[in-house]
């Protein structure tokens, strides 16, 4: 699977690769804006840690991690992952991010979610794909809702959001 190219109108997907541990990366990674949404919020992000990570996700074949690059200006944007996939009941879990803020709110998150679904169905023959989101990012929400995903589960007050408990939002797209 490391040679996948998953081609959109706005964007193109490829594999992740160490080079693109950049200061920008990084930077996304600790922009409070920007990872208000991640759990990955409450470490401290170095280039280092972010090439271990890169490096570890890579070598696990139970996941596929994606870069997010604009198609206009060949930019990466940010990151779609697929995975763990579970091979023998068939479904995955999926999540995005799109750490570039020029690049917010312009569909590419749309294009990236419906590229890796269509991918995971018809290329890898998954069942289900699973996505969860914090209920109040409604980009992301909307981003899977325009993908066919279906809110499945409400799960109460499981996440601290600025001192208070929200919930979390369980989203499923499947073959039918």
């Amino acid at each position: 699977m490391k040679k996948i190219k998953l081609e959109g109108t706005l964007i193109y997907l490829r594999p992740v690769e160490i080079s693109d541990a950049t200061k920008e990366y990084v930077g996304w990674l600790n922009d409070p804006e920007v990872n208000q949404y991640l759990e990955s919020r409450f470490s401290k992000h170095t280039s280092k840690n972010l090439r271990e990570y890169i490096n570890n996700v890579l070598k696990d074949s139970s996941y596929i991690f994606l870069a997010i690059i604009r198609k206009d200006s060949d930019k990466h944007i940010g990151n779609i992952k697929l995975g763990p996939i579970n091979k023998h009941h068939k479904f995955a879990e999926i999540g995005i991010m799109i750490g570039d803020k020029d690049s917010w709110g312009h569909g590419y998150a749309s294009e990236a979610i419906g590229l890796l679904s269509d991918f995971s169905f018809n290329r890898l023959k998954l069942h289900k794909i699973i996505a969860g989101a914090y209920e109040n990012n409604t980009g992301s929400i909307k981003a899977f809702t325009k993908n066919g995903f279906t809110i499945e589960d409400v799960r109460k007050e499981l996440f601290l959001f600025n001192g208070k408990y929200i919930n979390s939002v369980m989203m499923v797209k499947s073959i039918l």
